[in-house]
């Protein structure tokens, strides 16, 4: 796989508390399996440490499979067992936070449009408009109603 760079990565370590032999693993890119040349790292990482540009998905099966957790972008996890997933990680996907961004138009300059995304453009099926949400305006059952606060001036 080639070497990447940037500040799109997952650091992790064999052991919890950012301990013992730590490998930095480069995105974007998928890893259906940890094993690098370096060694194998499946069902061996205690804790990590995401990147400032990454989205780190961890599933604890090869290839991507079984339950997983998402890390999003400087996310530090000194004991992955609070997750029940210490030493359970088998493939990951490191996501480069930006090029999401990019997608969705995120930092488009205002007379510039946004990338115009294919779902969208369609007209709906059957030329009609979607139907109502029917749950739009209830609350979950013991859900707290939000109030607006009244805004208060700041000193300078």
């Amino acid at each position: 796989m080639a070497v990447k760079s940037g500040d799109c990565y997952i650091d992790v370590w064999r052991e919890a508390d950012f301990r013992g032999e730590k490998r930095r693993i480069q995105g974007p890119a998928e890893y259906p399996t940890l094993g690098f040349s370096e060694g194998d790292w499946g069902d061996d990482i205690g804790s990590l440490r995401v990147g400032p540009n990454a989205f780190v998905t961890a599933f604890r099966g090869r290839e991507f499979h079984d339950e997983h957790v998402t890390f999003g972008p400087n996310d530090e996890v000194a004991d992955l067992s609070q997750f029940e997933f210490d030493n359970d990680i088998e493939s990951l996907k490191v996501i480069d936070s930006l090029k999401i961004f990019d997608r969705v138009g995120y930092n488009s300059a205002p007379d510039t449009p946004a990338p115009e995304s294919p779902e969208t453009d369609a007209a709906p099926e059957g030329g009609q408009p979607p139907p109502p949400n029917p749950n739009k305006g209830r609350r979950r059952p013991g859900a707290k109603r939000r109030t607006a606060r009244p805004r208060t001036a700041r000193s300078a």
